[in-house]
């Protein structure tokens, strides 16, 4: 059942990005074209069912839906700057926190950004974070689904509709990789990419823990689906005992570390078109610094945190200044 779901969901991470009427026009092919390869069928099917079953969960149309409700809710919290047609419009900030953190972990930031510099900034808990509401069932937490969450919150800003006007994103740990696959998807959407200890990046550095949690999270999400087999009505009561369930939802969201589902294959082109500045502490043992993965444009900014690692780091960001270092924004 998880190989079919995380199938499923890389097939719609692909067909989400079609204009709608090509999707449509698929659609009317697969159903009414007897010619049609039968496994090109299948995957036009299989990717408009998983984007039902995506957006069912996140209401993302194609215009501002405030009064469609997301399930689950989730909190976002935006500070938008005046604007005035004879204007520039201000520039638009992302800032998205990592795993087990809040939208807390940046306010000050945020904050300062919106009154020193009059950007529009944006605030996000990540679903099962925060004030957001875990998935209705454990086995449905995915990194890909935090992107499809991100975009959501982005088209009900009202900031998804003017190609003109892009968004720089920071990201920390797990909020770089969805900042990442983001880039990926939407790249007509991205001004720039500020990596803070990023995690969606393959590492083979020896020290490294990060590749030691996959198998160990693979190992329990088995077992899960083998107990499940066994008994089927066990699923109703992991995801009906709460603590259990946030427990195996947040083992279901981090079993891709550290690359979290972000196309490697892809990776360093959004890196040289995108990532222009790297926030790093000085030893990180889940997400290390990989200069080399920039071929061709190396971030312009490289700031180092001195006798800091990544957990004290990133409960440290929000006393950086990062305000303060104005060019990372706008340069």
């Amino acid at each position: 059942m998880l190989s079919r779901m995380l199938h499923a969901v890389e097939v719609e991470s692909q067909w989400c990005i079609l204009p709608s009427w090509i999707r449509a026009a698929l659609v009317y092919r697969a159903l009414h074209d007897r010619h049609l390869p039968a496994i090109a069928r299948a995957y036009v099917y299989l990717a408009f069912q998983a984007h039902v079953h995506v957006h069912r969960h996140l209401s993302t149309h194609p215009y501002p839906p405030k009064k469609h409700v997301s399930h689950p809710k989730y909190f976002s919290l935006l500070l938008e700057a005046p604007y005035h047609p004879s204007m520039p419009p201000p520039r638009r900030i992302v800032l998205l926190h990592g795993w087990l953190m809040t939208h807390k972990d940046w306010k000050q930031t945020a904050l300062k950004l919106h009154r020193k510099y009059g950007y529009s900034v944006l605030l996000i808990d990540f679903i099962g974070h925060g004030y957001s509401s875990y998935m209705p069932s454990y086995d449905h937490h995915l990194p890909a689904l935090l992107v499809h969450q991100v975009r959501d919150a982005i088209v009900r800003a009202n900031w998804a509709n003017d190609p003109s006007v892009k968004i720089t994103f920071a990201g920390i740990s797990l909020g770089c990789a969805v900042s990442l696959r983001y880039a990926q998807l939407f790249p007509a959407n991205v001004d720039k990419i500020i990596m803070l200890c990023g995690a969606g990046m393959a590492t083979n550095r020896w020290y490294v823990v990060t590749p030691l949690i996959r198998p160990f999270n693979k190992a329990i999400l088995d077992a899960m689906e083998w107990l499940q087999k066994q008994s089927p009505s066990l699923l109703y009561w992991l995801n009906n005992l709460h603590f259990v369930k946030n427990g195996l939802s947040h083992i279901h969201l981090t079993q891709f570390t550290p690359e979290h589902q972000v196309d490697q294959a892809k990776l360093t082109d959004v890196l040289d078109r995108f990532a222009t500045a790297a926030v790093w502490p000085h030893v990180d043992f889940l997400h290390p610094l990989q200069l080399e993965l920039f071929e061709k444009s190396p971030p312009t900014r490289v700031i180092k945190v001195p006798a800091c690692e990544h957990g004290i780091f990133c409960l440290l960001v929000d006393f950086l200044e990062l305000d303060k270092e104005r060019s990372i924004w706008e340069g």
